[in-house]
């Protein structure tokens, strides 16, 4: 082979490799990086395809990605994967006094000559009403610009602590030291000595996966690794690229014999409400740093009715509740505040936490405060609901009667049973058909249910005795009510009768109803059988009367 076409080859080998590097799109088949490369841009491993990084390093540009849809895979193998700028700035994890106080080490005695130290905040925040204590004794309080601190020739290394409003957000982006020569030199605060400290700024590039990631003896520093689908991490350490995220609910993680350090949260892992892993020798970030979080989305609580007061106890760490809570037009209630809450912490191995118990998980449950509908009326005493669970794998919980999701719970479920005539299907219309109606209650509490008739054929309310007819069904019985149906003609007739829900409900089948048909009635006027006439009475009367006169005259002549 000639010199010419020797070179040519490695021309185009490097261009080869230069252009898979800053891809943009997908990758459709088996890829191998086997040489150190810088890449940008975003690529894709698509399903049924495959990239292996293997004995290199790669440097990521920032905002760059690799995404792995489900099927296919990234492997990351005897292999370095850097951020092209990595987060260097720090940020306390709440600026309190005491043990949990936020800390970093000056290097003073590294320079004989005096010079001043700059603190600048990160994202254009502010150190107003922060303190940087100086080793206990001296402080200097900061502005809105900074702080600056003086130090002298020959002054030993200085731990200085952030004191003032207990926020992590604001961060210390980068320190200048100024000489009095007027030579200045920047520290990286992520090189310097800390304590309850984490790294803050951008992470540089992200690894998005649904798909399969396996990492190797490799070194990760900077980056966003969210890798949901399956992940095994064995051998290997990550800086400033934590926490890893895996929270689909049918991911699972598994990491041993590696090190976590310099997570950019206060947890390592974060974890989805139903994510499976495995931990084996990890040497955890410790400290204020907890090994994991296990995190649920917004949940939501369904109802059978509009205007049901609720409390959830137990929420998140502090198992804390909101108070008294509503739910709305439809029935709808949120847990809590509707939002992303930790509902499990594998504490720091270091943490007065984990001595107690190495894991907390929340145990949070709805108990109903009122519970009121059109069938327990006030003063009746008979509350509706009672506790739910709040199950993390749900987004929906379903407070109804017979719910998984229940502990106790209190419900009526009505339903009509028959309607039986008293003696025939034939009837006066002035007298009225005399009959029975039977509502079942296979619920387990009591309401209070009226019913209201109407003429099958033409839908005209019918008279059955009162406006509405009904009363007290216990739970789990059946009440019989008599009705006296008078209609306004004679004919044949049909009722139709239906059950009066509360309006409260959204739906309004949700505890039953109904409508019940009885059978066609033949109503005419009944003739006179004499029974019933005035005429005997009135023949009486008279007589009666008659001789009553008839004996007040004859004592009249007597006198």
């Amino acid at each position: 082979m000639s010199a010419l076409t020797s070179n040519m080859l490695v021309a185009l080998m490097l261009v080869s490799s230069l252009a898979v590097s800053a891809a943009e799109g997908d990758i459709n088949s088996d890829l191998t990086w086997d040489t150190d490369r810088s890449h940008t841009g975003s690529i894709t491993v698509t399903a049924g395809s495959s990239l292996t990084i293997e004995g290199a390093e790669v440097k990521m540009g920032l905002g760059s990605t690799i995404r792995v849809e489900e099927g296919g895979s990234l492997t990351i193998r005897d292999s370095q994967i850097i951020a092209s700028s990595p987060p260097t700035g720090i940020v306390g994890f709440g600026y309190g006094p005491g043990e949990r106080a936020s800390s970093f080490m000056i290097p003073a005695g590294s320079y004989f000559e005096d010079f001043y130290v700059h603190l600048i905040p990160a994202n254009d925040s502010s150190f107003f009403g922060l303190e940087f204590l100086l080793d206990g004794s001296d402080s200097i309080y900061g502005t809105n610009d900074g702080a600056t601190i003086q130090f002298a020739g020959g002054d030993s290394d200085t731990w200085i602590t952030v004191i003032g409003l207990p926020s992590s957000s604001v961060g210390i982006s980068e320190i200048e030291l100024e000489f009095d020569d007027g030579t200045t030199e920047i520290l990286v605060p992520t090189d310097l000595k800390t304590k309850n400290m984490r790294p803050f700024g951008s992470s540089g590039f992200s690894i998005v996966s649904d798909g399969t990631v396996e990492i190797i003896e490799s070194s990760i520093i900077g980056g966003t690794w969210q890798i949901d689908g399956f992940a095994s991490i064995s051998n290997t350490s990550f800086n400033r690229s934590t926490p890893l995220i895996v929270q689909s609910p049918s991911s699972s993680l598994s990491i041993a014999n590696s090190t976590i350090g310099w997570s950019l949260e206060d947890h390592d892992v974060r974890l989805g409400p139903s994510t499976e892993f495995t931990f084996e020798e990890v040497d955890w970030s410790d400290g204020l740093t907890d090994r994991w979080e296990r995190r649920v989305g917004p949940q939501k609580v369904e109802f059978a009715s509009s205007e049901v007061d609720y409390i959830v106890h137990g929420l998140g760490p502090t198992m804390s509740s909101l108070g008294v809570q509503s739910t709305d037009q439809f029935g709808v209630g949120v847990v809590g505040q509707g939002i992303e809450r930790t509902v499990e912490i594998g504490w720091s191995e270091t943490s007065q936490e984990f001595a107690i118990s190495p894991v907390w998980a929340e145990e949070a449950y709805l108990s109903t405060e009122s519970y009121r509908t059109a069938w327990n009326p006030s003063g009746g005493g008979l509350e509706y609901g009672g506790v739910v669970n709040i199950d993390w794998n749900k987004t929906t919980l379903d407070a109804s009667r017979g719910s998984s999701d229940v502990v106790t719970w209190s419900e009526p479920f009505i339903e009509f049973d028959q309607i039986i005539d008293y003696e025939s299907l034939s009837a006066d219309p002035n007298s009225g058909w005399l009959a029975n109606v039977t509502i079942i209650n296979s619920g387990n509490a009591a309401a209070f249910v009226y019913f209201v008739c109407n003429d099958m054929d033409s839908g005209m309310r019918q008279s059955i005795g009162d406006s509405y007819v009904g009363g007290l069904v216990e739970s789990n019985s059946e009440s019989t009510f008599p009705i006296i149906w008078t209609p306004v003609n004679e004919g044949y007739f049909s009722l139709v009768c239906e059950i009066i829900t509360p309006s409260q409900l959204v739906d309004e089948t949700k505890w039953g109803g109904g409508t019940l048909s009885g059978p066609y009635v033949t109503f005419e006027d009944q003739p006179d059988t004499g029974s019933g006439s005035v005429l005997p009475a009135l023949i009486v009367i008279g007589v009666a009367i008659l001789g009553f006169g008839w004996y007040m005259i004859r004592r009249l002549r007597s006198t």
